[in-house]
């Protein structure tokens, strides 16, 4: 069995780089299905083709921000004794993602706060990376993860 790491395990400086994938047209469709998300950015080649800030089709940012949370979670709170998502900030899109483009993340535990002793606060500096090792998608991301004395819940 897999020893799960609590707060105390984890260290402020602490990185993750994950493995990428390539994100589909069908991402975007899936998407939609989901939301309802459906400006002509997203959806419309020939509007995206005519437009001054892309050359096809993007995806949407919130689409984004969950590859991103999917990506945390391989890296950090599959490992982790009991987590939960507390929250994103001061999320940024520096850079647009089209179908057939590569993403990966870069991640680094930038603070701590113990909350109570069940609970402890992870914050973490989440950057989405293109194959051209650009950053498409930046964030601080907050997890709560169990405290040692928290491991029976």
């Amino acid at each position: 069995m897999t020893t799960r790491r609590n707060y105390e395990s984890f260290e402020v400086g602490e990185q993750f780089v994950t493995d990428g994938r390539t994100v589909t047209d069908s991402d975007i469709r899936m998407f939609v299905g989901a939301t309802g998300s459906t400006d002509p950015i997203h959806v419309d080649r020939e509007y995206a083709a005519d437009h001054p800030l892309v050359d096809d089709v993007v995806l949407q940012g919130t689409l984004l921000l969950g590859i991103a949370d999917g990506f945390l979670v391989d890296a950090i709170a599959e490992d982790a004794a009991l987590a939960m998502n507390y929250g994103h900030d001061n999320v940024r899109y520096p850079g647009a993602v089209s179908p057939g483009d590569s993403v990966h993340a870069a991640i680094e535990i930038i603070q701590k706060d113990r909350r109570n002793d069940d609970w402890g606060l992870i914050t973490m500096r989440v950057e989405l990376i293109d194959q051209n090792d650009d950053v498409v998608l930046a964030e601080t991301h907050k997890l709560l993860v169990a405290c040692r004395e928290n491991e029976a819940l």
